[in-house]
């Protein structure tokens, strides 16, 4: 698959072509569009709100040559998410980031027997855009703040060791607005943290994924002494 960027006069265009039939459940799995052969997700640069990061021509180019060269592994899915785990943990920890985990690895840190696609990290509002001064070598879509014209108002997308991380922060997300969820769960001997897996029950149950549902009702039933606790 080749991937790369390319510019019109109010869009920067992120493009993917030639992926085979598992980079394409990839690809929309990240919520990219088809467009005949080819996948594309859109980054308007007309509108100031949100491309600030256009203007800057050093963190541009770093992301057309980041995307370029890793955006070819990102969509395959093949990735040990427990290693980069590791990793995220180990730099954020050395640099100060708080950050809670959301999406299906708080299923698999917990034991649920699944696989991530992705890894779905929210960061508190202070610490969002310092996350990708510690990757610079792995920011492959630019880290925005939305302004309130999106689900969370800060995004940014890395890929580390073929995974793909998102990397997101809102004000209602973090741990002292009180506004979502969380509680501390051990892993690896570190602690995180994570949703409840009550919640992401109820997430998987009403996007219909019968193997993550099946997957977590089976921890449930076999923990059950543990969690009802």
């Amino acid at each position: 698959m080749k991937c790369y960027c390319y510019e019109t006069e109010t869009e920067f265009v992120f493009c993917a072509e030639g992926a085979n039939e598992k980079q394409e459940e990839g690809l929309k799995d990240a919520w990219w569009k088809k467009n005949g052969d080819r996948f594309l997700k859109i980054y308007p640069i007309i509108d100031t709100v949100h491309s600030a990061w256009y203007h800057n021509a050093e963190e541009k180019e770093a992301i057309k040559r980041n995307f370029a060269r890793l955006g070819p592994s990102m969509f395959d899915g093949d990735f040990d998410w427990k290693s980069i785990l590791l990793l995220l943990a180990e730099k954020f920890a050395e640099n100060g980031i708080e950050w809670y985990i959301i999406g299906s690895v708080s299923e698999a840190v917990r034991g649920v027997q699944i696989k991530p696609h992705d890894l779905d990290i929210i960061v508190n509002t202070k610490d969002f855009f310092k996350v990708k001064t510690l990757f610079p070598e792995n920011v492959v879509e630019p880290f925005v703040d939305n302004h309130g014209t999106w689900l969370v108002r800060y995004f940014g997308r890395l890929c580390v060791d073929g995974a793909i991380v998102d990397i997101a922060a809102d004000e209602k997300m973090n741990l002292e607005s009180g506004q979502h969820r969380y509680e501390k769960a051990m892993w690896n001997g570190i602690e995180l943290w994570v949703e409840p897996l009550q919640d992401r029950y109820q997430v998987e149950i009403g996007r219909k994924r019968a193997d993550r549902i099946n997957a977590i009702e089976a921890f449930m039933e076999k923990n059950k002494s543990c969690l009802d606790r």
